[in-house]
């Protein structure tokens, strides 16, 4: 299909100039929502550390001594839960232009190809998103390491929001503790079990994030299907559909547990085997969520083709 990049480009100003406000108004929520979760987040630790500092029993107590101010894993998980809020936002929200009959006639109408505008809106909502995402956590973190300086100086520390949602997202943290993960034996080579550990964390760090992007993309299938209260009907969605996909699989479970005990029990599958069928799994259900968020961007588009101007389902 033919795709010229000046009438991209003449699409991509023509919506930025007219949707300048809500564009505006979205910024404006996200940044002003990460800071306000910093903030939270630090007079938090700034009234535990207090406490701890002040009362009579912990007299005495140096700023070293007590580290949590410096901690900000807490924080960081409330801002990875308000950035996935807005990522559903953003991709909830990519046809606003369809939202009645006065836009869906100007928007079907413009001089650009189909795969131009639906392009340009996927580009904005889903890419542009996540970077106005980044740029918030970015600010928010410098207002946290500002507090912190002012308030407890540097000598013990500052620390970092954005790679503290980092570590939370890959779960890096985390399983590095809780697997002992080395990063290099004690002889100065990895054993088996190492590598096959690490394999394990990473291949759990890309089903998260697949996961994460393949929910994304379902708001921004739900848009392409209706294009008013999408967002919350999504949600609504996506609850029902897990509560019986839960439902199933505690049933199939309950019923085949016993088999699966017997079968481990007389195998001899070791540490390492277990370890192994674990990432493998975690592997094809990642591969599984972008082959899902490709299907479902795909069908989006379709869907956006074949948008009417007046529908029963979209009025």
């Amino acid at each position: 299909m033919n795709f010229d990049k000046n009438r991209f480009a003449n699409f991509a100003k023509y919506d930025l100039t007219i949707n300048k406000a809500f564009f505006r108004n979205l910024a404006f929520v996200t940044i002003a929502g990460a800071v306000g979760i910093a903030m939270l987040g630090f007079m938090t630790r700034y009234h535990i550390y207090h406490e701890a500092v002040d009362n009579p029993w912990g007299s005495g107590v140096a700023a070293s001594d007590f580290e949590h101010y410096t901690q900000v894993y807490i924080t960081a998980a409330y801002e990875v839960g308000f950035m996935a809020l807005m990522m559903a936002i953003f991709a909830g929200c990519w046809a606003h232009n369809l939202r009645n009959k006065q836009g869906r006639i100007t928007e079907l109408t413009l001089p650009a190809t189909n795969l131009e505008k639906f392009t340009w809106h996927a580009l904005l909502m889903l890419v542009g998103g996540f970077l106005l995402s980044f740029v918030a956590l970015l600010i928010a973190d410098g207002f946290n390491a500002l507090l912190t300086l002012m308030m407890f100086g540097a000598k013990d520390g500052v620390g970092s929001l954005t790679q503290t949602v980092g570590e939370v997202v890959t779960f890096t943290g985390s399983t590095h503790t809780l697997f002992n993960i080395p990063t290099v034996s004690v002889n100065g080579e990895e054993t088996e079990w190492d590598v096959q550990t690490r394999n394990l964390v990473l291949s759990c760090s890309f089903l998260v994030f697949s996961s994460f992007v393949a929910e994304t993309i379902i708001f921004f299938f739900g848009n392409a299907l209706k294009y008013k209260y999408n967002i919350i009907l999504t949600y609504i969605a996506m609850q029902v559909i897990g509560t019986i996909i839960s439902i199933l699989f505690f049933i199939v479970t309950a019923v085949t547990a016993g088999n699966l005990i017997e079968n481990m029990a007389g195998s001899e599958m070791e540490g390492e085997d277990v370890a192994n069928f674990i990432t493998g799994s975690f592997v094809t259900l990642g591969v599984a969520s972008c082959l899902l968020s490709v299907l479902l961007i795909w069908w989006s588009y379709r869907r956006y083709t074949k948008a009417q101007i007046t529908t029963s389902f979209n009025k």
